[in-house]
Formats: C-alpha cells, sequence, structure tokens
C-alpha cells in the first residue's frame, strides 16, 4: 500500500509539471478562469486517491474495480470452477481478513475445501458506501441537523454492507451443495456407513443364524437326553414294577403259607387245656398276631418262619416258635417307642408356656388338628385361621385361635411317625387283653380266607394310581360289563383290596366337604 501511494505522489507531481495552469501559460496557452481549468480536477482526484480512508471509499463504488455480478445456478451446477473461482477471487479483495483462501480445483484436498466454506461463511465485507450517501452532512445548517444526516447515511451504509455479505454468503451455501468434491465426499462417506450397516447386518444375521442352529443342536440333544430319560425312567418304573409285583406275589404266597401252617396244619394250636367257651378269642388272637407278623417281617423273615413251624415236631414246639416270634416282634416296637420317645423331648423342657399351650389340647384335639392339616394343604388362603375353624366346629366347648393351631402344629412335627404306630400297636394290644368273651365271640366262625392287611397310609403312587382308575371307570362303568367297579378299580390299583378303595374315596370325598366348610366358617370369621 505504500508503494502505492508513493507511486501516485510521483505521478501527481509528473501531472503538475506538465498540467500546470502557469506552465501552460508559458507555452502561450490560454486559460481563461483557473476555477474551471481541468486541472482542478487532477487535484481533486490527489486528494482522493492520495488518502487511503477516501480511496478505499471511492474503489468501493468504482464500477471500473467493483463487480457485483453474481453467478447463476446454471452457471454453478455446468462451469462450477471456473464460474466460483472468478466471483471468490473478485471477492477476496473486500475481505477484512487476509488472506483468503482461493477455491482450488477438483484435485484439492477434501481438507482445505472445508476450510475454505468454513471461511467465507464468517465473510465480512470492508467496502464503504460513504461515496452513495444521499445527502453530504457538510451541507446540514446546525449540529443536531448534520448528526441526524450521519445517523442516516451509517444506517443505509450498513445496510448496504448486509446485503454485500448476505449475497456472498448464499453463493457460498450454493457453492457447498453443488461442489463436486463435497458431493463425493459425502457419497463416499454415505457408501462407508452403508458398508458398515450391511456388514453388521450380514453379521448380526450370521450370528442370529449360529444361534439358531445352535438352539437347534441344544434341543436335538434335549430332546435325545429326555428320550434317554424317559427310557431309563420307563424301565426303571417296569423293574420296580415287577420287583413290586414279585414282593407282593411272594408276600401273599408266604402269608398263605403262614395262614394254611396256623390255621389248616396246627389249628390254631387248640388242644385240649383250651376251654371251650375260649375257643373263639383263642382264634382271634392267633388271628391278630399272625397279621402283626405279616405287617412287620419282611418276606424272607416269614419265609424263615413258616420253614420253622413246618420243621417242628410237635405243635407245642411250633407255638413255642410263633409266640417267640410274636413276642420278638412285639419287643422291637416297644424298643422303638421308647427311643422316638428319647428323640421327642425337648432341649428346653422348662419353658412354662410350652408346657401350658401343650397341655390344653387333648389327643381328640390332636386328632381333629391332624385332620384338619391333611384336609388344608399349604397354599390355602387363611390356611391356619381356616383349621382353627374347623377345629372349633368339630370339638364343641373349644375356642382356639390360628396361632394357637400353628403353634401346635410345629410341635408336633416334631414327633417320629413311629409314635404313632406304637400308640396304635399298644391300644391294639390292650384291647385284645382286656377284651372279654360274648356270646358273638362264642358262637364266631372263622374262615379260612386271609383277612385284610392292618390299615396302612396310601402312598403317592397308589393315590395317582386311584385317580386315574376313577377317571377310567366312572360311576357308570359296572353297567356295561360282568366285573364289578370297584373291583376293576382295585384291579388297576394292584396294592389294594376293593374294599380299601371304597373306604379311600369316602375318605377324600369326607375331607373335601370338611375343607369347604372350614373355609367357611374362616370367611365368616
Amino acid at each position: 500500500m505504500y508503494v502505492v501511494f508513493r507511486s501516485l505522489t510521483v505521478l501527481d507531481r509528473r501531472k503538475i509539471l506538465s498540467h500546470h495552469p502557469d506552465k501552460r501559460r508559458s507555452k502561450g496557452e490560454f486559460i481563461q478562469d483557473e476555477k474551471l481549468d481541468y486541472f482542478s480536477c487532477i487535484t481533486i482526484a490527489y486528494e482522493i486517491l492520495g488518502n487511503p480512508v477516501k480511496r478505499l471509499a471511492y474503489d468501493s463504488v468504482d464500477p471500473v474495480v467493483v463487480d457485483d455480478s453474481v453467478p447463476t445456478i446454471s452457471e454453478i451446477k455446468s462451469n462450477f470452477f471456473t464460474s466460483l473461482g472468478n466471483f471468490f477471487y473478485r471477492k477476496s479483495r473486500w475481505s477484512k481478513k487476509q488472506p483468503t483462501p482461493h477455491l482450488g480445483n477438483s484435485l484439492t484436498d477434501i481438507e482445505e475445501v472445508l476450510k475454505f466454506y468454513d471461511f467465507w461463511e464468517e465473510y465480512d465485507t470492508c467496502r464503504d458506501y460513504s461515496y452513495l450517501d444521499e445527502e453530504d452532512k457538510e451541507k446540514g445548517e446546525d449540529r443536531e441537523t448534520r448528526r441526524a444526516i450521519e445517523r442516516q447515511n451509517r444506517i443505509e451504509r450498513a445496510r448496504r454492507r448486509n446485503e454485500e455479505v448476505s449475497n456472498v454468503r448464499n453463493i457460498v451455501l450454493l457453492a457447498k451443495e453443488n461442489d463436486p468434491r463435497i458431493l463425493a465426499a459425502n457419497k463416499a462417506a454415505r457408501d462407508a456407513k452403508e458398508a458398515k450397516r450391511q456388514a453388521r447386518l450380514v453379521a448380526v444375521q450370521k450370528r442370529r443364524e449360529m444361534e439358531e442352529e445352535q438352539r437347534k443342536r441344544e434341543a436335538e440333544a434335549a430332546a435325545l437326553a429326555r428320550a434317554a430319560s424317559e427310557e431309563r425312567r420307563r424301565s426303571e418304573a417296569e423293574r420296580i414294577r415287577k420287583e413290586r409285583d414279585l414282593n407282593r406275589n411272594e408276600a401273599k404266597r408266604e402269608r398263605r403259607q403262614l395262614r394254611s401252617i396256623l390255621v389248616e396244619q396246627l389249628n390254631y394250636f387248640l388242644d385240649d387245656k383250651i376251654d371251650t367257651s375260649e375257643v373263639g378269642s383263642h382264634q382271634v388272637k392267633i388271628l391278630a398276631d399272625m397279621d402283626l407278623l405279616c405287617q412287620r417281617l419282611s418276606n424272607a423273615q416269614l419265609h424263615e418262619l413258616n420253614e420253622y413251624l413246618e420243621q417242628a415236631d410237635t405243635p407245642d414246639k411250633a407255638r413255642c416258635i410263633f409266640s417267640a416270634k410274636v413276642e420278638s416282634v412285639k419287643h422291637e416296637l416297644q424298643a422303638n417307642n421308647l427311643q422316638s420317645q428319647t428323640k421327642l423331648k425337648p432341649e428346653n423342657s422348662s419353658s412354662t408356656e410350652s408346657q401350658t399351650s401343650a397341655s390344653k389340647w387333648t389327643t381328640e384335639m390332636i386328632q381333629v388338628l391332624v385332620k384338619a392339616v391333611n384336609i388344608l394343604p399349604a397354599g390355602t388362603p387363611k390356611r391356619w385361621e381356616a383349621i382353627a375353624a374347623y377345629v372349633n366346629q368339630h370339638i364343641s366347648g373349644v375356642s382356639v385361635s390360628g396361632k394357637d393351631v400353628l403353634k401346635q402344629a410345629k410341635l408336633l412335627k416334631e414327633e417320629d411317625s413311629n409314635l404313632r404306630k406304637t400308640a396304635n400297636t399298644k391300644a391294639f394290644d390292650s384291647f385284645t387283653n382286656s377284651v372279654k368273651e360274648t356270646d358273638a365271640v362264642k358262637n364266631v366262625t372263622i374262615t379260612t380266607q386271609l383277612e385284610a392287611e392292618v390299615s396302612r397310609p396310601w402312598t403317592v403312587v397308589e393315590q395317582r394310581a386311584l385317580e386315574q382308575a376313577l377317571k377310567t371307570y366312572p360311576s357308570n362303568a359296572g353297567d356295561s360289563g360282568s366285573d364289578d367297579r370297584w373291583q376293576l378299580i382295585a384291579n388297576v390299583v394292584g396294592t389294594r383290596t376293593r374294599r380299601e378303595c371304597i373306604i379311600r374315596c369316602k375318605e377324600l370325598a369326607e375331607q373335601v366337604r370338611a375343607k369347604k366348610a372350614a373355609l367357611a366358617a374362616a370367611k365368616k370369621s
């Protein structure tokens, strides 16, 4: 800029030396009025061009220097680099930030292209539009008028600068939208993104296929394992069934053999010493002892006992063998009873509250409680309140709460099942020892068939078999065949007689009715 102004000074001096009015008069040229002479234009031109501020204002509106033409969209699309290259080159002169980046060409790196657009998106012009002021502030009559004119001129200059900046930024947006380099970069980015997405989809699909294949293999392996397990279970169940049938048949055979020996061969150990009036009671006692042995002895022990009885030389020796075995079984029951009582003693027996709570529960109340616990299983809504209502309903003059029955049930849970068996055995022995012979006993007729087994609890397998048999043979099943319905059900169960099946069904029906009544009483309370 210094060089430019220095050159202007040199040129101005040359023009003055050549065109000064005095110089021209010396050459004989006639000058009428110096104020109207063209030399004054040279002086004014130097005053403008020699002042940087005035020079900028003049160049900003000089039609020779300034080209405000804008390329159209068709020109941008058809000849991008040429049309926009010239435009940005012209506008670079008026940028406040220098130096300005160039548009470049199709081979310019994308980073440089982005820097170019970042620069031009923040473009600001340094053009001065003071030469286009509509009014000269110096013509104002007073200071306020001049200030008002200056404010109006500044507003108009700012509007023109904003319009200039807006036009440039609009062209920048058009250029960025149509720049083949940015379009190619965006397309490459989209292609790369799509390639990654496709690769991800392929990976996900492959993983799903692998997981599906793995699931199929696991399902096949599980199916094979289930089939093998089911086959083993069926084989084991068949083996157990056969063993059970063999044991049952063997037990029946040994029991029939024992009964045959006692009844047919030894005639209940009857002799002349037994009074005729005591024959019936003696036969009942022998049969009771025989049933006890059948229940407590295994098949091998029964077989051994039968051999000893058959090998006995005299009936007295056979009676001694039989009586010794009966006493041995009873002694074993008593020993088990004592052992279970020892286990059932509480460690803290000095608890006054526990003793007081247990003392008010009678045998009848405990029996009703056990029955209610079996009727109302776990999961019943308000179970212990329902059990308490059941006890209060079946025992007159008793009022217990849910907490009382829960506490008593916990105490009973600690007892061993052998205690109940021993109690039943003692009750039976007491009955057989204290029973008095009546006319009915005297005239009793002893059959040769094996009596029903002593009542024993139903197992889960037997219960399921009974339920299935009841479904298979409904109440009208006996109408279409010759066999009785309950006999068919007993045949399905296998381990129970016809009479036991009937009794079990009646018990279940009674339990259902009692459960409904207890639940209704609990809801009312």
